[in-house]
């Protein structure tokens, strides 16, 4: 590929910390990519394949892309639905690709940029497993600047060993330098502080072979890390006798 790619990998870890019922804490090593929806063109001729399988591939359908011509502008059009906000500049997608034709992502975020690229918006595009479900929420990027948290009314069901009666509290590095990272807690409607709290925090390299390493051998193969985790988390909470809350 000719020129500096415009789009990244990310390395570094996830981290997750429940309080309540039962304490339980866990951490492994994350990679992503975080990719420029607008020039998906220049991944021609990568490891990493667009709507076509391969040992990497990113596949449009579950995210807001038009499959026929990917870019950014279901993304836009989307907030701009919510917000009404200027989101006329990059569109960026911080997700897991696909290995070896599976792929499963928890959270995948949308850091949107106004005509002058500074950040405007943020979407979180949440997953939940087995049931395959999709559910999105917009996020003003004024809201979580400068460190800030921000609440928003939980209204998607993700993970049974959490009642849907809660409210997410967010904040976000943007991905202006080498580094990004995403916070999440949860708290209960009528409670003041957090019964659970999820981090990620990633060091962003050049799009290129040596970093894409981690996402195959780094790390194992990412995708399976991540689903592994989650089922093996889950049963360890079971194992604790944290309450089950069925799908709704």
């Amino acid at each position: 590929m000719h020129g500096i790619s415009p789009h990244k990998t990310g390395r570094g870890m996830l981290w997750h910390a429940r309080f309540e019922p039962a304490l339980h804490r866990f951490r492994y090593p994350s990679a992503m990519v975080l990719l420029d929806l607008d020039r998906l063109d220049t991944l021609a001729g990568t490891r990493l394949r667009v709507n076509r399988r391969g040992i990497l591939s990113f596949y449009s359908t579950r995210h807001l892309i038009d499959d026929n011509h990917p870019n950014g502008d279901q993304a836009r059009d989307w907030v701009r639905a919510k917000l009404h906000c200027d989101v006329s500049g990059p569109v960026l997608l911080l997700t897991n690709p696909h290995i070896f034709g599976v792929g499963f992502n928890p959270l995948s975020v949308y850091f949107l940029h106004d005509h002058k690229g500074a950040p405007s918006a943020l979407i979180y595009e949440v997953s939940n497993t087995p049931w395959n479900e999709i559910h999105r929420y917009a996020v003003d990027a004024l809201s979580v600047a400068d460190d800030q948290m921000f609440e928003f009314r939980k209204t998607f069901h993700v993970s049974p060993f959490n009642p849907m009666d809660q409210v997410y509290q967010t904040r976000v590095q943007w991905p202006v330098g080498d580094t990004l990272s995403v916070y999440l807690a949860l708290r209960d409607a009528q409670a003041s502080k957090p019964m659970f709290e999820a981090g990620l925090s990633l060091v962003l390299t050049t799009f290129d072979r040596p970093g894409l390493k981690p996402l195959l051998l780094g790390f194992w193969p990412q995708t399976f890390v991540v689903l592994g985790g989650i089922y093996r988390q889950a049963f360890a909470l079971w194992r604790k006798g944290v309450p089950y809350h069925s799908h709704p």
